[in-house]
C-alpha cells in the first residue's frame, strides 16, 4: 500500500504549507522538510522536546543523531550552530528522505546506516522509546552528552535506573505532555 506523505503531513506537521514543513528555531531560524517516510515533522511532544533541549547545547559542537528519521534533528542542529552533524537509521527511506530534506535546505550533514569509524568527541541526539534507546546504547556506549527523549513519565524510574547502568548521571529533565526527555553525561564528569 503506498502512502500519500503530503496528504499525512498535512493533516499532522505544524506548519505545513507550499507542501513543506516550516519547523521555527531559534534566532528566527525556519527548517523546511518535504513531506515523506521519516519520523520528525514536529507533530509530536518528544521532537519539540528535542528541539528544546539541543538549542542551548549544540553551537560549536560535533553532532550524531541517532534514528535520524526526516533528519529534523541532525539539521536543526546545524542550523543552530553545529559544527558537523551525523545522522543514522535503519530505514534506507527515511534515509533518503533526510538527504532530500538536507539538499532543501542547503546544509552539509551526513546520513547513513553505520557510523563512520572515527568520530570527534560528540553529542548524541536519540528521539526513540525505551526498547530502542537500550539498544542504540548497546552499540554506541560512548558521548560527549547525550540529549534523549522518547519516554513516558511512566517509565522514569525504569529510564533511571537504566541510565545508572548505561554510566550516565542526569543533568536536567523536561517534560512535554506525557513525555520526558533527559540531558545526560557520563558520571565522572559530575566529580
Amino acid at each position: 500500500m503506498d502512502v500519500d506523505w503530503k496528504q499525512q503531513w498535512a493533516l499532522f506537521a505544524k506548519n505545513f504549507y507550499d507542501g513543506l514543513a516550516h519547523i521555527p528555531l531559534a534566532g528566527d531560524k525556519t527548517l523546511l522538510l518535504l513531506p515523506g517516510p521519516g519520523f520528525g515533522d514536529l507533530s509530536h511532544p518528544t521532537t519539540a522536546l528535542m528541539l528544546e533541549m539541543m538549542h542551548p547545547l549544540v553551537s560549536q559542537e560535533s553532532i550524531v543523531d541517532i534514528g535520524t528519521g526526516s533528519g529534523i534533528l541532525a539539521l536543526s542542529a546545524l542550523l543552530l550552530g553545529a559544527n558537523s552533524s551525523f545522522g543514522i537509521d535503519i530505514d534506507p527511506e527515511a534515509l533518503l528522505h533526510a538527504k532530500e530534506n538536507n539538499e532543501l535546505n542547503h546544509l552539509n550533514a551526513r546520513f547513513n546506516k553505520k557510523l563512520p569509524p572515527k568520530l570527534p568527541p560528540s553529542i548524541f541526539l536519540m528521539n526513540m522509546i525505551l526498547s530502542e534507546q537500550r539498544v542504540a546504547f548497546q552499540k554506541h556506549p560512548s558521548a560527549k552528552l547525550w540529549i534523549t527523549s522518547g519516554i513516558l513519565e511512566s517509565q522514569e524510574s525504569e529510564y533511571l535506573a537504566q541510565a545508572d547502568k548505561w554510566g550516565l548521571k542526569v543533568r536536567s529533565r523536561h517534560q512535554n505532555s506525557e513525555w520526558l526527555g533527559f540531558i545526560l553525561a557520563q558520571k565522572e564528569l559530575f566529580a
